[in-house]
């Protein structure tokens, strides 16, 4: 079984954060796939179409319409998370204590992260998506 981060799904509104994140992955050598959408519902779609799970889930929590945990109530509903396979983590450029409290009810959400994502929190994770494989 793999132990690598190979393939990501970022679900984010802000395109500085799709920006950055992109950078950020070019910084740590990431060299795999990445499918970026700026809406959940543009997400789900493609989750439901039948790709493989990718290793890591970076979902925000606040977009307008549906949002990261309207968007995770869904895929759990479906069975489409949690998958034994992918890492999900939740992001926020809040760190208000009751979105970390309301990430962490998910039965799918490994971990929570504070925007703007950097390469320590995507080593940190690599670390964990690593551990969960093992």
């Amino acid at each position: 079984m793999r132990r690598t981060i190979e393939h990501i799904v970022l679900v984010d509104d802000e395109d500085d954060h799709h920006f950055i994140t992109k950078v950020t992955l070019k910084k740590a050598g990431f060299q795999g796939r990445l499918d970026a959408f700026h809406s959940a519902e543009d997400a789900l779609r493609h989750i439901r179409s039948g790709e493989v799970p990718p290793d890591l889930f970076l979902v925000d929590i606040n977009m307008p319409g549906t949002t990261g945990f309207d968007l995770l109530r869904i895929l759990e509903a479906e069975g489409l998370l949690p998958d034994g396979r992918s890492l999900v983590v939740m992001c926020s450029s809040s760190n208000r204590p009751t979105d970390i409290e309301a990430a962490r009810r998910f039965r799918s959400v490994d971990d929570y992260v504070e925007k703007s994502f950097d390469l320590e929190q995507f080593e940190r994770l690599t670390e964990a998506f690593t551990r969960k494989r093992a």
